[in-house]
Protein backbone atom coordinates (compact mmCIF):
# COMPACT_ATOMS: atom_id res chain seq x y z
CA UNK A 1 0.00 0.00 0.00
CA UNK A 2 1.50 3.34 -0.98
CA UNK A 3 1.00 6.70 0.63
CA UNK A 4 -0.07 8.12 -2.75
CA UNK A 5 -3.09 5.83 -2.98
CA UNK A 6 -3.90 6.03 0.71
CA UNK A 7 -4.52 9.48 2.17
CA UNK A 8 -5.22 8.12 5.66
CA UNK A 9 -3.01 9.68 8.34
CA UNK A 10 -2.70 8.39 11.89
CA UNK A 11 -1.74 9.98 15.22
CA UNK A 12 -0.42 7.72 17.97
CA UNK A 13 -0.34 8.26 21.72
CA UNK A 14 1.44 5.70 23.89
CA UNK A 15 3.35 4.36 20.89
CA UNK A 16 6.26 3.03 22.98
CA UNK A 17 3.84 0.55 24.58
CA UNK A 18 3.45 -2.87 23.00
CA UNK A 19 -0.11 -2.66 21.63
CA UNK A 20 0.06 0.78 20.01
CA UNK A 21 3.65 0.13 18.95
CA UNK A 22 2.62 -2.95 16.98
CA UNK A 23 -0.17 -1.00 15.27
CA UNK A 24 2.37 1.71 14.46
CA UNK A 25 4.83 -0.76 12.92
CA UNK A 26 2.17 -2.35 10.72
CA UNK A 27 0.97 1.10 9.65
CA UNK A 28 4.47 2.16 8.64
CA UNK A 29 5.10 -1.09 6.78
CA UNK A 30 1.85 -0.52 4.87
CA UNK A 31 2.92 2.96 3.81
CA UNK A 32 0.80 5.16 6.06
CA UNK A 33 1.89 8.63 7.14
CA UNK A 34 2.11 8.66 10.93
CA UNK A 35 2.70 11.12 13.75
CA UNK A 36 3.50 9.96 17.27
CA UNK A 37 3.87 11.80 20.56
CA UNK A 38 6.70 10.58 22.76
CA UNK A 39 8.39 11.90 25.87
CA UNK A 40 11.66 10.47 24.58
CA UNK A 41 11.62 10.30 20.76
CA UNK A 42 14.89 8.36 20.65
CA UNK A 43 13.27 5.52 22.61
CA UNK A 44 10.52 5.18 20.03
CA UNK A 45 12.81 5.34 17.00
CA UNK A 46 15.18 2.80 18.60
CA UNK A 47 12.27 0.42 19.16
CA UNK A 48 11.24 0.71 15.51
CA UNK A 49 14.75 0.24 14.14
CA UNK A 50 15.27 -2.81 16.37
CA UNK A 51 12.15 -4.36 14.84
CA UNK A 52 13.60 -4.08 11.35
CA UNK A 53 12.20 -0.84 10.01
CA UNK A 54 14.63 1.21 7.98
CA UNK A 55 15.74 4.72 8.77
CA UNK A 56 14.51 5.67 5.30
CA UNK A 57 10.99 4.52 6.18
CA UNK A 58 11.02 6.49 9.42
CA UNK A 59 12.32 9.61 7.70
CA UNK A 60 9.70 9.37 4.95
CA UNK A 61 6.60 8.38 6.90
CA UNK A 62 7.02 9.11 10.61
CA UNK A 63 6.95 12.39 12.49
CA UNK A 64 7.80 12.08 16.17
CA UNK A 65 6.72 14.95 18.41
CA UNK A 66 8.46 15.29 21.74
CA UNK A 67 6.01 16.11 24.48
CA UNK A 68 3.46 15.03 27.05
CA UNK A 69 0.03 13.57 26.30
CA UNK A 70 -1.51 15.69 29.06
CA UNK A 71 -0.27 18.89 27.43
CA UNK A 72 -2.86 20.27 25.01
CA UNK A 73 -0.34 22.07 22.81
CA UNK A 74 1.77 18.92 22.41
CA UNK A 75 -1.34 16.94 21.55
CA UNK A 76 -2.41 19.53 18.96
CA UNK A 77 0.95 19.25 17.20
CA UNK A 78 0.51 15.49 17.04
CA UNK A 79 -3.01 15.68 15.64
CA UNK A 80 -1.97 17.92 12.76
CA UNK A 81 -0.18 16.20 9.89
CA UNK A 82 1.24 18.70 7.41
CA UNK A 83 -1.27 21.23 8.65
CA UNK A 84 -4.25 18.88 8.33
CA UNK A 85 -6.15 16.99 10.99
CA UNK A 86 -5.30 13.27 11.02
CA UNK A 87 -7.84 10.65 9.93
CA UNK A 88 -7.36 8.23 12.82
CA UNK A 89 -6.20 8.57 16.43
CA UNK A 90 -4.83 5.50 18.22
CA UNK A 91 -4.21 5.78 21.95
CA UNK A 92 -2.61 3.02 23.94
CA UNK A 93 -1.57 5.07 26.93
CA UNK A 94 -1.30 3.59 30.39
CA UNK A 95 0.69 4.14 33.56
CA UNK A 96 3.43 1.94 34.95
CA UNK A 97 2.32 -0.36 37.78
CA UNK A 98 3.64 0.57 41.24
CA UNK A 99 3.33 -1.63 44.32
CA UNK A 100 2.14 -0.02 47.54
CA UNK A 101 1.51 -1.15 51.12
CA UNK A 102 -2.22 -1.67 50.93
CA UNK A 103 -4.20 -4.87 51.32
CA UNK A 104 -7.18 -3.56 49.35
CA UNK A 105 -5.21 -1.76 46.63
CA UNK A 106 -1.70 -3.25 46.42
CA UNK A 107 -1.15 -2.00 42.86
CA UNK A 108 -1.39 1.60 41.74
CA UNK A 109 0.17 3.55 38.84
CA UNK A 110 2.98 6.07 38.60
CA UNK A 111 0.28 8.35 37.15
CA UNK A 112 -3.12 6.99 38.28
CA UNK A 113 -5.04 9.30 35.93
CA UNK A 114 -2.94 9.17 32.76
CA UNK A 115 -5.71 7.70 30.58
CA UNK A 116 -8.38 10.15 31.75
CA UNK A 117 -6.02 13.14 31.66
CA UNK A 118 -4.72 12.39 28.17
CA UNK A 119 -8.24 11.82 26.87
CA UNK A 120 -9.24 15.20 28.24
CA UNK A 121 -6.24 16.74 26.47
CA UNK A 122 -7.14 15.08 23.17
CA UNK A 123 -10.71 16.39 23.33
CA UNK A 124 -9.53 19.88 24.27
CA UNK A 125 -6.97 19.87 21.46
CA UNK A 126 -9.57 18.73 18.95
CA UNK A 127 -11.90 21.50 20.05
CA UNK A 128 -9.20 24.12 19.53
CA UNK A 129 -8.37 22.97 16.00
CA UNK A 130 -11.88 21.98 14.86
CA UNK A 131 -12.81 25.52 13.81
CA UNK A 132 -10.17 25.32 11.08
CA UNK A 133 -11.79 22.29 9.45
CA UNK A 134 -15.12 21.28 8.04
CA UNK A 135 -17.67 20.44 10.72
CA UNK A 136 -19.00 17.50 8.70
CA UNK A 137 -18.58 14.02 10.14
CA UNK A 138 -16.45 12.93 7.18
CA UNK A 139 -13.67 15.30 8.17
CA UNK A 140 -13.53 14.29 11.83
CA UNK A 141 -11.04 11.67 13.02
CA UNK A 142 -11.88 8.20 14.26
CA UNK A 143 -10.49 7.43 17.74
CA UNK A 144 -9.41 3.93 18.74
CA UNK A 145 -8.40 3.31 22.35
CA UNK A 146 -6.84 0.32 24.08
CA UNK A 147 -8.52 -0.59 27.33
CA UNK A 148 -8.92 -3.72 29.45
CA UNK A 149 -11.40 -6.41 30.27
CA UNK A 150 -12.73 -6.34 33.80
CA UNK A 151 -14.55 -3.00 33.57
CA UNK A 152 -17.53 -4.04 31.48
CA UNK A 153 -21.11 -2.96 32.16
CA UNK A 154 -22.25 -6.12 30.44
CA UNK A 155 -21.65 -9.81 31.14
CA UNK A 156 -18.49 -10.81 33.03
CA UNK A 157 -15.56 -10.77 30.61
CA UNK A 158 -12.87 -12.08 32.97
CA UNK A 159 -12.44 -15.82 33.71
CA UNK A 160 -13.24 -16.85 37.27
CA UNK A 161 -9.61 -17.57 38.13
CA UNK A 162 -8.60 -13.97 37.35
CA UNK A 163 -11.45 -12.08 39.00
CA UNK A 164 -9.67 -11.36 42.29
CA UNK A 165 -6.67 -10.06 40.34
CA UNK A 166 -8.81 -7.82 38.16
CA UNK A 167 -11.47 -6.56 40.53
CA UNK A 168 -9.37 -6.15 43.68
CA UNK A 169 -5.64 -6.00 42.97
CA UNK A 170 -5.90 -4.01 39.73
CA UNK A 171 -8.75 -1.76 40.86
CA UNK A 172 -6.75 1.50 40.62
CA UNK A 173 -5.38 0.99 37.08
CA UNK A 174 -8.77 -0.17 35.90
CA UNK A 175 -10.55 2.84 37.37
CA UNK A 176 -8.44 5.07 35.13
CA UNK A 177 -9.50 3.05 32.07
CA UNK A 178 -13.12 3.26 33.20
CA UNK A 179 -12.91 7.05 33.45
CA UNK A 180 -11.37 7.26 29.97
CA UNK A 181 -14.14 5.17 28.47
CA UNK A 182 -16.81 7.18 30.26
CA UNK A 183 -15.44 10.48 28.97
CA UNK A 184 -15.46 9.26 25.38
CA UNK A 185 -18.89 7.69 25.66
CA UNK A 186 -20.42 10.87 27.09
CA UNK A 187 -18.76 12.94 24.38
CA UNK A 188 -20.24 10.79 21.61
CA UNK A 189 -23.67 10.82 23.27
CA UNK A 190 -23.92 14.59 22.79
CA UNK A 191 -27.16 15.03 20.80
CA UNK A 192 -25.64 17.99 18.97
CA UNK A 193 -23.57 16.37 16.22
CA UNK A 194 -21.72 19.60 15.46
CA UNK A 195 -20.25 19.53 18.98
CA UNK A 196 -18.93 16.00 18.59
CA UNK A 197 -15.26 16.21 17.66
CA UNK A 198 -14.89 12.62 16.47
CA UNK A 199 -16.64 10.73 13.70
CA UNK A 200 -16.54 7.65 15.88
CA UNK A 201 -14.96 5.93 18.87
CA UNK A 202 -14.00 2.26 19.04
CA UNK A 203 -12.78 0.59 22.21
CA UNK A 204 -10.52 -2.45 22.35
CA UNK A 205 -10.62 -4.31 25.65
CA UNK A 206 -7.83 -6.84 25.83
CA UNK A 207 -7.38 -9.61 28.37
CA UNK A 208 -4.18 -9.72 30.46
CA UNK A 209 -1.37 -8.51 28.20
CA UNK A 210 1.76 -10.55 27.62
CA UNK A 211 4.95 -10.02 25.63
CA UNK A 212 6.94 -6.89 25.04
CA UNK A 213 7.61 -4.51 22.17
CA UNK A 214 8.04 -6.78 19.15
CA UNK A 215 5.38 -6.81 16.47
CA UNK A 216 6.39 -10.34 15.38
CA UNK A 217 6.05 -11.92 18.83
CA UNK A 218 2.34 -12.79 18.70
CA UNK A 219 0.45 -15.82 17.44
CA UNK A 220 -1.24 -13.81 14.70
CA UNK A 221 -4.37 -11.66 14.75
CA UNK A 222 -6.50 -14.28 12.98
CA UNK A 223 -6.03 -16.68 15.90
CA UNK A 224 -7.75 -14.34 18.37
CA UNK A 225 -11.14 -14.76 19.96
CA UNK A 226 -13.14 -11.59 19.37
CA UNK A 227 -16.31 -10.52 21.14
CA UNK A 228 -18.30 -7.46 22.10
CA UNK A 229 -19.34 -5.96 25.43
CA UNK A 230 -22.69 -7.73 25.06
CA UNK A 231 -21.10 -11.06 24.08
CA UNK A 232 -17.49 -10.89 25.31
CA UNK A 233 -14.69 -13.21 24.34
CA UNK A 234 -13.44 -14.55 27.68
CA UNK A 235 -9.86 -15.70 28.13
CA UNK A 236 -6.75 -15.32 30.25
CA UNK A 237 -4.02 -13.63 28.23
CA UNK A 238 -3.20 -12.05 24.89
CA UNK A 239 0.04 -10.89 23.27
CA UNK A 240 0.46 -7.15 22.86
CA UNK A 241 1.64 -7.78 19.31
CA UNK A 242 -1.65 -9.51 18.46
CA UNK A 243 -3.74 -6.68 19.89
CA UNK A 244 -1.80 -4.16 17.83
CA UNK A 245 -2.07 -6.19 14.64
CA UNK A 246 -5.82 -6.71 15.12
CA UNK A 247 -6.29 -2.96 15.50
CA UNK A 248 -4.36 -2.37 12.29
CA UNK A 249 -6.10 -5.06 10.25
CA UNK A 250 -9.66 -4.42 11.46
CA UNK A 251 -9.77 -0.74 12.38
CA UNK A 252 -7.03 1.00 10.37
CA UNK A 253 -6.54 -0.97 7.17
CA UNK A 254 -10.21 -1.34 6.27
CA UNK A 255 -13.44 0.55 6.90
CA UNK A 256 -14.24 -0.24 10.56
CA UNK A 257 -17.92 0.62 10.15
CA UNK A 258 -19.14 -2.58 11.82
CA UNK A 259 -17.27 -1.57 14.98
CA UNK A 260 -18.36 2.07 15.06
CA UNK A 261 -19.46 3.01 18.55
CA UNK A 262 -18.72 -0.46 19.89
CA UNK A 263 -16.21 -2.14 22.18
CA UNK A 264 -14.29 -5.19 21.00
CA UNK A 265 -13.05 -7.74 23.52
CA UNK A 266 -9.91 -9.64 22.50
CA UNK A 267 -8.25 -12.71 23.95
CA UNK A 268 -6.15 -15.64 22.81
Amino acid sequence: MSTKSNPTTIAFFGATGGCANATLVHSLLAGYKVSALARTPSKLTSQLLEQGLSQETLDRQLTVIQGDATNVEDVKRTLLSNGKLVSIIVTGLGGKPVLQYSFRQPVTLDNPEICASSTDSILKALKEVSAEYSATTAHKPLLVYVSTTGISNGPEDVPFGFRFLYHIILAVPHEDKRKMESMLRLHMENPNESERLLRGVIGVRASLLSGGVDYKSGKGWKTLKVGTEEKPAVGYTIARADVGQWIFEELVKKDPGEWAGKVATLTS
